[in-house]
């Protein structure tokens, strides 16, 4: 029997018409998966239905595609677990860089049927008391819940906002090209999640450095997904000022709601983020030339752009 959630109308007809599932073969795609995971001597995974539906959906049911993407998923933990494999959701630190409140998934989705929103509030933190290692596993383990429990983020994928008009030179000098390779990577080689559209919204001039060494990286045909905004006015040709948080005048929770509605969560997952350090890839048997998996990981090869839908 599945053991998975039911998805409403509006979702499953979308996943139906955009993502290639047919209902009536899930159980055999998942169970196919499933085979392949086990007979993976390097790769320990989570071989929930829930978790590997993500994956499914993310490659619109080829199952090559989700076997890649589910290896390069663990690759990415067990090779940077510092950046995307946060387990102590417990840690003092851990909890003080979430409560600030830069990571806020909100609870109405876009044209409340589509997309989910991730907003996120640039310069949150002080870079002086954090490392970006930090901040990022603590973004990586709310994405995390998110693959598990949101339908409308792994069905209709994400709309990305950034307020970044608080960032400094302390948190640029953080970023390196290195990092903004893994993270450009993982997000679109490993993530189950589609990024629909990302929009940054008053970005200080510093900023320019990061994004001009990031744009080279995108995958080919994702330059037109990546919106600058001086004002809400712009922000609001694409997407509605009522789906903002009320702390920035829309309608779609405030930051301490939403806060604390996922600090509840993060208890709520406590043991499936301390189970996970049972999942993870042993590069030492896994069977393939040891140059492939170091140019997935930026130690060899050029900045070259990638190619993902």
């Amino acid at each position: 029997m599945l053991q998975i959630r039911l998805l409403n109308e509006d979702l499953q007809k979308q996943a139906n018409e955009t993502l290639n599932e047919v209902p009536a073969r899930i159980h055999e795609d998942l169970q196919a998966l499933r085979i392949w995971i086990q007979g993976q001597q390097h790769l320990r995974a989570n071989t929930d239905d829930q978790f590997l539906i993500a994956f499914l959906r993310r490659s619109k049911y080829s199952l090559e595609k989700a076997k890649k993407r589910i290896d390069s998923y663990y690759s990415f933990k067990s090779k940077f677990p510092e950046f995307f494999n946060g387990t102590n959701v417990d840690n003092a630190r851990f909890r003080e860089i979430f409560r600030l409140g830069g990571f806020l998934y909100l609870p109405i989705p876009l044209h409340n049927n589509g997309p989910r929103i991730v907003f996120v509030r640039g310069g949150f933190y002080s870079a002086d008391l954090f490392s970006l290692e930090e901040v990022m596993a603590v973004n990586h383990v709310l994405q995390d819940i998110v693959i598990l429990e949101d339908d409308y983020a792994v069905v209709n994928g994400l709309v990305g906002i950034a307020v970044d008009e608080a960032i400094t030179l302390s948190h640029i000098l953080q970023v390196t090209p290195l990092y903004l390779k893994k993270w450009i990577s993982y997000n679109h080689e490993a993530m189950p999640l589609r990024i629909k559209s990302a929009h940054i919204l008053k970005a200080p001039k510093i900023c320019e450095t990061v994004y001009n060494m990031g744009k080279p990286l995108l995958p080919l045909g994702h330059e037109d997904r990546l919106f600058f905004h001086d004002s809400l006015d712009s922000l609001n040709q694409h997407v509605p000022l009522k789906y903002l948080p009320k702390d920035y005048g829309g309608e779609n929770g405030s930051i301490e709601e939403i806060v604390g509605e996922w600090d509840e969560k993060l208890n709520k997952y406590r043991d499936y983020f301390s189970k996970s350090t049972q999942w993870g890839i042993d590069e030492n048997l896994r069977i393939v030339k040891a140059n492939d998996q170091n140019d997935i990981f930026g130690i060899e090869g050029s900045f070259r752009k990638l190619e993902f839908d």
